[in-house]
């Protein structure tokens, strides 16, 4: 698990440490600075299976040039990304051009442990925010393919990983869903997806012949006719959207990584309320879980989850990102056993607050 990340001169980090935990919330008003916590793990790793030589532009992250992510106020054109986890420290110099060659420096990791280790060697599954929504077919996965996560970074290869592991058993009972007919991870997906949208089931046909997948969605509630299948165009946007963000969270390896942009993206308020509870049943079966959201109905799924024991508070943390010039700053308020954080900075969630406040409130002229 990673115990922390150190940014120097990366983007608007001058001097940071970021403390993670098993379950992870990062939240912040929009260009604060949690995007950056997590491109800098996907460029450490990137760059790393790109035979160690820095990668800015690759299928996990985009970056431009060294000066496009390099701190606006830094004294010195050196961009240093350290990670800690396990008693070992990989570390990423990027040098100025000016002075060397853009490269990446692996001289001072701890080599001999680094090559075996599992964030270089395991599946992590990141799924970016500007994922795929419905589509007619969805294409398979190509071996080598350099995206270097399953289901694709936009959740394009979902279909095909339901294809091909859809039949392998869940093994963490955490994840179980109580209303599952089987152990299975298509199983297991299905009942999660019932969540979000009650009685539907999933239906999967492989197009081999073009490697090509499509996906059908029916709808079967108590007391009404099933429907039969419809294609994804025409089953709501929702349903496509969270489906490599369940499948994920299901499938991830036992200490393995799990980093989800805007898992909440076209839910309704009670599945995204049940997708944080997912992410919690993850985390507690030991994925290490990262989660960058605006929702303050996942922050209440999380704090719902601690609540009731699924998940300790001492393995959830909750940071809030703020800028301040060019540099951003983070605040982590406390969570305890009941699911309550000891403080709430101004703008962490505290914008239904502010509307009632502005409803309940006088019109301006209106007698007291």
């Amino acid at each position: 698990m990673i115990s922390s990340i150190q940014l120097n001169n990366f983007k608007c980090f001058e001097e940071e440490e970021i403390n993670l935990r098993t379950l992870n919330v990062f939240s912040e008003l929009n260009g604060a600075g949690k995007s950056s916590v997590i491109q800098a793990l996907l460029l450490l790793r990137q760059s790393y299976l790109s035979s160690r030589r820095l990668n800015l532009q690759g299928e996990l992250v985009n970056l431009g040039s060294f000066r496009d992510i390099l701190y606006e106020e830094a004294k010195q054109e050196i961009i240093t990304i350290e990670i800690h986890f396990d008693n070992i420290y990989p570390i990423m110099n990027i040098i100025s051009p000016r002075s060397s060659s853009e490269v990446i420096s692996l001289a001072r990791l701890e080599v001999q442990k680094a090559d075996e280790h599992w964030f270089y060697q395991s599946k992590m599954f990141y799924l970016s925010a500007d994922r795929l929504g419905p589509s007619k077919s969805l294409p398979f996965y190509e071996q080598g393919h350099e995206s270097h996560t399953p289901l694709g970074p936009r959740g394009e290869y979902v279909l095909w990983y339901l294809l091909t592991f859809g039949d392998l058993a869940v093994q963490s009972l955490p994840l179980h869903h109580p209303d599952a007919n089987q152990t299975t991870l298509k199983s297991q997906a299905e009942a999660w997806l019932h969540e979000i949208s009650p009685g539907v089931r999933l239906d999967l046909q492989g197009i081999r012949e073009v490697d090509l997948a499509r996906a059908g969605f029916a709808f079967e509630r108590e007391g009404d006719i099933p429907t039969r299948f419809f294609r994804s165009t025409n089953a709501g946007f929702g349903l496509s959207y969270v489906l490599p963000v369940v499948v994920a969270l299901l499938a991830a390896d036992r200490e393995g990584l799990v980093i989800l942009e805007n898992p909440e993206a076209h839910l309704h308020p009670r599945g995204q309320t049940r997708v944080a509870e997912l992410a919690a049943r993850a985390a507690a079966s030991g994925i290490q879980v990262i989660l960058e959201t605006h929702s303050d109905h996942i922050l209440d799924g999380i704090r719902i989850a601690v609540r009731k024991g699924i998940i300790p508070p001492e393995r959830t943390v909750f940071h809030y990102f703020e800028r301040k010039g060019a540099r951003a700053e983070i605040t982590t308020p406390q969570i305890d056993s009941n699911g309550r954080l000891d403080f709430w900075p101004e703008g962490f969630f505290d914008q239904h607050e502010q509307n009632l406040a502005a409803l309940i409130a006088p019109r301006e002229g209106q007698a007291q």
